[in-house]
């Protein structure tokens, strides 16, 4: 999906502010009307010196913008925030679409006052003026939940643990607008040792899954004191109790009223993360206490000293800013430490939404509460979701993390006194480790010099939502950049434009914008209008950045807006998932012709569609009939000579279908028993199920010259067995591949069968260590041999399919770094053994392909700034 029309106004400003003779910024301003593709509703109106209301400023804001020239109607507007600034006062408004949330679209009003008058100074921000929405949903909550858990959670580990909690009805702003379930999906990621908490959103007509959003931003007064886990003491704001015991309560700043206000920090005592994913603080959580006001050494190592020091330094920074607490109301800070993962070490801190979290590091790091930036960082997250509340996905996400990396920063150097020029001054997180040296400790840096066009990491929103986390520093280090050059003072200008200008679906082309009316705003001079133009510049954040990113690939289809299925191939025909392209309403499966031509839409049901597979004569895909709540296996010929028909329809969720002919395989729910079994149909026949029996399941189809293969997984003594079959369609006898020999204590692991004319090729792990080889055998299930061997230098995959010669694999690349060469790449080896070959050089994500006749291979490349089909017909060997 694409949330990112260019606004070119960006550069031709940063272009004027270098030319003799432009208005220096104490001239008289002159209106100036930047406009948003999609909508009647300007992105900007700014120079604006125009009489305002006195008074209620939300209803002065709404008078303005009932002028005709905003083409919106004020009673559209739900107030959200008013941020008063000196003279400057900003009424941030989101857009209700027939009594619905709009997703995102908010709408902010400026004013300057001068005594007792007021003048509006500028408008902005997303109203989308073109919504048309049916508010009544046909699929139901309880159904939207277990499709986002089905469909949006893709790591079967993870779904095995995810709840699905359906919430609210809202409109997304795709096209017309889109009526959408908001699902919260709360688990574990065993892997990375980290929670999960999602929001996702799920259409509600058509029950497609449109996307998540990781909720989890990763990473009586008395005086007392503690020492930090750097060995600094500081003083603590805490409170004597009744019983004299002291608790790191903080009610020392002007935000406590007498009821609300407070600074509190918990200890979760080694409580498990999973007990704080929920808003607010659990029941039986305690506050970090102490016998007297100095907190010691136990408060150190928890990170209770830390953390609570740290809040308070971040109050201090934004209430110098003019902004009272993370809310910008005085409302409590709260932060737990000493959470653990499953007893062991959290490695993380994160900020849930109302609270900060902090994992303990254990033997090599400190808690994540050690470092001031880290907190500074996570806390400012708060002030972003209750101000711009940029989302946290792709470009707005990165800029939602880049403005946590700046202010974070800020946060550190200006409380612990150190020069902006420090080499450390960029680094974030430089002082968790309790033995490496800052500069390997640190998670980022903000002065890596990285670059748009040539740095942009080319992912898919599968990954890190997109880059948030990624490319954050893109974005931050052109803030830091500007700050390096103009001061600390620089700080109330990005301040400013996260409060006043910014809206949720920002990309960096309007973040950059912002930050320019910020700053004129603000009465920066012209040099210092043009240091920070040149900032954004040298960083490659101007109009048209992604055209500039190269590839060696042909694109067949540009800028797919669905990207969770892999394409199917055969010959020369392909079929895809796709959405239309203002991504307006459910997705369909789109057929074409490598060798050139359109793409057609074979779907013709208005529903969602998914998971296509084609025999180069027709494809059979999934659709979900909402109204009945039933999941169908339509079919219909590629070149659409007959309407779709039905060949299958259950209750039960299916994940992937296969097609030879008449023949349809399918891996599905059974809806009797909840489990997954593999089913069979032959023409008109009744479907069969092949994996009968409890604990038996069946995944991964793959249909090719009259033969079905799939993995069959068994459960024994609490441990999973898993190995191809091999079905010969015409005869209905199955061969059982002997399932590969373990090198370790559990058993193999065998996923992602394909079948040719002459084999059967698949993965296989055999100690379970994540590294996996490539197996092939006979049709009859002999001759298993190694094609890629497993082992130490076995590759981590992603992906695999096969043609006659060749095998394909998608491999996630060595490196404990996030960069473009890490990121998933395709390879080939012929299918009689050797080496892995690298097939493209693009730098972007390739993660999911169909493998055609020869070598060619047919993939979902995230390169190019957005996700395009691609295709090459031989392998690139070397980048």
């Amino acid at each position: 999906m694409s949330w990112r029309p260019f606004v070119l106004t960006a550069t031709a400003l940063s272009l004027a502010l270098a030319v003799p003779g432009v208005a220096a910024a104490d001239d008289p301003p002159q209106p100036q009307v930047e406009s948003r593709a999609g909508t009647l509703a300007p992105a900007e109106v700014s120079g604006l010196a125009e009489p305002a209301a006195a008074g209620d400023p939300v209803a002065a804001a709404k008078t303005h913008l009932a002028d005709p020239r905003y083409h919106l109607d004020p009673a559209d507007l739900v107030p959200l925030t008013t941020v008063v600034n000196g003279q400057d006062e900003t009424v941030r408004f989101a857009q209700r679409y027939r009594n619905l949330p709009v997703f995102g679209a908010q709408y902010l009003v400026r004013f300057r006052k001068d005594g007792t008058g007021r003048e509006v100074t500028g408008a902005g921000g997303r109203f989308l003026t073109e919504l048309d929405v049916d508010p009544t949903p046909t699929v139901t909550p309880a159904l939207a939940a277990r499709l986002a858990r089905s469909r949006l959670v893709r790591d079967e580990r993870i779904r095995d643990t995810i709840k699905a909690t359906p919430g609210e009805l809202l409109v997304v702003p795709r096209g017309k607008g889109v009526l959408a379930w908001h699902v919260t999906l709360t688990g574990a990621d065993a892997a990375k040792k980290r929670p999960v908490l999602l929001d996702a959103y799920v259409d509600a007509h058509s029950g497609q899954p449109l996307f998540a959003v990781d909720r989890l931003r990763f990473a009586g007064p008395a005086t007392g004191s503690g020492k930090t886990a750097h060995g600094k003491d500081v003083p603590l704001n805490a409170f004597q109790r009744a019983d004299n015991a002291y608790e790191l309560r903080d009610r020392a700043r002007p935000m406590w009223n007498g009821t609300t206000g407070e600074i509190l920090t918990y200890d979760a005592a080694g409580a498990d993360v999973q007990d704080f994913l929920n808003p607010g603080i659990p029941a039986g959580t305690e506050l970090a206490e102490s016998p007297t006001p100095a907190f010691g050494a136990e408060h150190t190592e928890s990170g209770a000293v830390d953390g609570h020091w740290g809040a308070g330094k971040v109050y201090e920074y934004y209430k110098a800013l003019g902004r009272d607490g993370l809310d910008g109301k005085g409302g409590t800070m709260y932060s737990v430490v000493n959470v653990t993962y499953y007893g062991g070490p959290f490695e993380n801190a994160f900020w849930d939404g109302t609270k900060m979290v902090y994992g303990g590091g254990g033997a090599d790091l400190h808690s994540f509460a050690a470092g001031l930036d880290v907190v500074g960082h996570e806390m400012t997250h708060g002030v972003i979701t209750h101000s711009a509340d940029l989302v946290y996905l792709g470009q707005s996400g990165a800029m939602n993390e880049g403005l946590a990396d700046y202010f974070g920063n800020a946060i550190q150097t200006g409380a612990l006194g150190i020069p902006t020029s420090d080499p450390d001054a960029s680094l974030l997180g430089e002082d968790l480790c309790k033995n490496l040296p800052p500069a390997q400790c640190a998670i980022r840096d903000l002065d890596d010099d990285r670059n748009a066009a040539k740095d942009y990491l080319g992912v898919t929103t599968a990954l890190d939502s997109g880059g948030v986390h990624l490319n954050s520093t893109i974005f931050s280090g052109a803030l830091w950049d500007a700050r390096e050059k103009l001061g600390t003072g620089f700080d109330k200008v990005v301040y400013k434009a996260l409060t006043e200008y910014m809206t949720p679906l920002d990309d960096f082309g309007d973040g950059r914008r912002a930050v320019e009316s910020a700053a004129r705003a603000a009465g920066l001079s012209t040099r210092d209008r043009i240091a920070v133009a040149q900032a954004f510049d040298r960083h490659g954040i101007r109009p048209g950045w992604e055209r500039l990113i190269r590839i060696d690939s042909r694109v067949v289809l540009d800028g797919l807006t669905d990207a969770i299925d892999p394409p199917a191939l055969a010959g020369d025909r392909y079929a895809v998932t796709n959405n239309t392209p203002d991504t307006n309403g459910s997705t369909v499966i789109q057929t074409g012709r490598l060798s050139g031509g359109r793409a057609t839409t074979l779907s013709d049901d208005g529903r969602w569609d998914w998971t296509p597979a084609t025999d180069g004569r027709r494809a059979v895909w999934v659709s979900l009939d909402p109204a009945a709540g039933v999941f169908q296996i339509r079919s219909r010929p590629l070149d659409a000579s007959a309407p779709s028909t039905v060949v299958h329809e259950s209750t039960g969720y299916v994940y992937a279908a296969a097609v030879s002919g008449d023949t349809v395989a399918w891996s599905g729910e059974d809806p009797a028993t909840g489990e997954v079994e593999m089913w069979l149909k032959r023409g008109n026949a009744a479907p069969v199920i092949l994996t009968e029996g409890k604990g038996v399941a069946g995944y991964m189809p793959s249909i090719s010259g009259g033969r079905l293969v799939y993995i069959r997984v068994t459960f024994a003594s609490g441990s999973s067995h898993s190995t191809p079959v091999v079905r010969d369609l015409a005869t209905g006898t199955e061969v059982v591949v002997p399932e590969v020999p373990p090198t370790g204590v559990l058993p193999s692991l065998s996923i992602y069968p394909a079948v040719t004319a002459k084999h059967v090729v698949w993965l296989y792990d055999a100690n379970r260590d994540g590294r996996m080889g490539v197996m092939r055998v006979a049709l009859d299930g002999t001759g298993q041999t190694p094609v890629v061997a497993d082992g130490p230098q076995a590759p981590h995959p992603t992906w695999l399919d096969a043609s006659e010669s060749r095998v394909t694999v998608g491999v996630q690349p060595e490196g404990t770094t996030l960069e473009n060469v890490n990121l998933p790449k395709i390879y080939q080896v012929p299918v009689t053994g050797g080496a892995l070959e690298r097939y493209s050089c693009n730098r972007g994500e390739q993660s999911l392909f169909a493998a055609g006749t020869g070598g060619r291979v047919l993939w979902l490349d995230g390169t190019a700034g957005d996700t395009d089909l691609v295709t090459r017909d031989r392998p690139a060997h070397r980048c």
